[in-house]
């Protein structure tokens, strides 16, 4: 590599636009959304169909063993040895927000059976959006803001509705929509980038 000479500015100037690309340089491979949007896709499609069968009873232990699902996959994540990785601004960031997204489901999942308030479905949805907005945001990733649209809007059909079976459906095409379809987009883009 041959010696440039750069100018004291010129050097600033190289090393704050290295920065600039490697905190704009966050690639999602997409497992997250698809893990979860398909647990929810599946769980709520099942629950409409046990719903319309009125077999009741049955919904709940569907929901039960996908929290349990989720737990065993966050203590495998939690457990399993990980190269040392340099985490980017906006990683940190989407960790921090990460984290207070499921404890604020977890907050609300718990409190809505303790108070046994019916279907709050809704609400979920609503937390579900402002994950996905402030993502997307970070990312820039337009799918996943359309997605939080979309969920957003099915929170607020969810509680028009308010039918625990449409509820149901509601919620497996807010998930495909906001999930699922931006997953596969983020897992292929992902792809692409490594292969280039």
């Amino acid at each position: 590599m041959e010696n440039e000479n750069f100018s004291r500015e010129e050097g600033f100037n190289l090393i704050a636009k290295m920065i600039s690309e490697v905190k704009n340089d966050y690639r999602d491979k997409g497992e997250g959304w698809l893990l979860w949007g398909w647990l929810l896709f599946i769980v709520s499609s099942a629950s409409a169909v046990l719903k319309h069968l009125d077999q009741d009873r049955i919904i709940q232990y569907l929901w039960n063993g996908m929290g349990i699902m989720v737990l065993l996959y966050f203590i495998y994540r939690s457990t399993r040895k990980r190269t040392v990785k340099v985490k980017t601004y906006v990683e940190e960031m989407l960790d921090k927000f990460g984290a207070g997204f499921f404890m604020s489901l977890m907050a609300m999942i718990i409190a809505s059976s303790i108070a046994n308030k019916g279907f709050v479905f809704g609400y979920y949805f609503i937390l579900y959006a402002f994950w996905m907005y402030i993502y997307g945001s970070a990312i820039k990733f337009k799918p996943l803001i359309f997605g939080a649209f979309v969920n957003w809007a099915a929170a607020i059909t969810i509680f028009i509705v308010d039918d625990f079976k449409y509820g149901m459906i509601i919620s497996a095409i807010a998930v495909l929509i906001g999930y699922l379809i931006p997953g596969y987009m983020l897992r292929n883009q992902y792809k692409k980038s490594n292969k280039s």
